[in-house]
């Protein structure tokens, strides 16, 4: 087997991480002051440390934006695009952005809360009745926590891949199927997809119809038309705080967890991809 383009993820600086965790992700993210009255989690103006869900989805938004802006795009479409937080983060760089997700009416109240809102052209409606004809193609192509809520992978990588110029690239994060404490059947362990279609598209972990892991996310970009041009596991329990270590969520903690995450991506790959909770991947058309 081809072996797999996995890399150790290039976490942002503790000072930044610290930051977000103390005061939410309005460190990084171009918000109007009226925005903080829309923060019922507190995601932006709250504070979270690890280990916990709320010092993890920090950082996972951190990560992505990282990894988009190190591709330095010129465009970028986010599909599934939720608050479309990475769109207006990615404007503020000169990247002419588009949002596309299936609730319009969501991602129009989550784009009037940035002070670049006017930057952010909206496509709402479901990604596979969107036409490159029409919007054009683009450099950057993201899909950020979608592949486990979607019945047909392959397809919907199909589809991704006929919006990406040429040298462009798709920015995919999930969970990784193949984590210790994941209780989902992995991709290659269903084996009926279309019994899935009336369960997909639902937002939130309650949408998750399985997951995928590494080996399987190469093996589907393949059949997709795509190749991984890199790939990282990441998200221990010291970060996740699974496994109870929430109970030791606190400021105090933050610089010793963020230290030993990062030292975790010294492990053996087969060791890490069992210990760590999230995959991203960079893939690029091979066809």
């Amino acid at each position: 087997m081809h072996k797999l383009a996995l890399q150790p993820a290039e976490f942002p600086d503790y000072t930044l991480f610290r930051s977000v965790c103390t005061s939410g992700l309005s460190q990084v993210r171009p918000l109007l002051d009226t925005a903080a009255a829309s923060d019922p989690f507190g995601w932006n103006y709250g504070s979270g440390f690890p280990p916990s869900y709320w010092a993890y989805g920090r950082l996972r938004a951190l990560l992505a934006l990282l990894e988009a802006a190190s591709l330095k795009p010129q465009s970028a479409l986010e599909v599934a695009a939720g608050d479309a937080a990475l769109s207006a983060c990615l404007a503020t760089m000169g990247c002419r952005v588009v949002a596309n997700d299936l609730r319009g009416d969501n991602l129009s109240e989550a784009v009037a809360n940035f002070s670049n809102g006017e930057a952010i052209q909206r496509l709402p409606g479901n990604l596979f009745d969107l036409d490159p004809a029409t919007t054009g193609l683009f450099d950057l192509v993201i899909a950020c926590e979608v592949l486990e809520h979607v019945a047909h992978t392959v397809d919907f990588l199909k589809q991704l891949r006929r919006f990406v110029a040429p040298g462009g690239h798709l920015l995919i994060t999930t969970p990784n199927g193949s984590y210790f404490r994941n209780k989902l059947p992995t991709y290659s362990q269903v084996k009926d997809f279309d019994a899935l279609e009336q369960q997909q598209f639902k937002p939130d972990a309650d949408g998750h119809l399985f997951l995928i892991t590494p080996d399987e996310l190469r093996s589907v970009a393949q059949e997709a038309g795509l190749g991984v041009e890199r790939m990282v596991v990441w998200g221990t329990p010291l970060v996740t705080g699974h496994v109870r270590l929430a109970s030791l969520s606190s400021r105090a903690a933050c610089r010793f967890c963020y230290q030993l995450e990062s030292l975790a991506q010294k492990l053996p790959f087969a060791i890490k991809q069992k210990a760590c909770f999230s995959i991203s991947a960079i893939l690029s058309p091979t066809r």
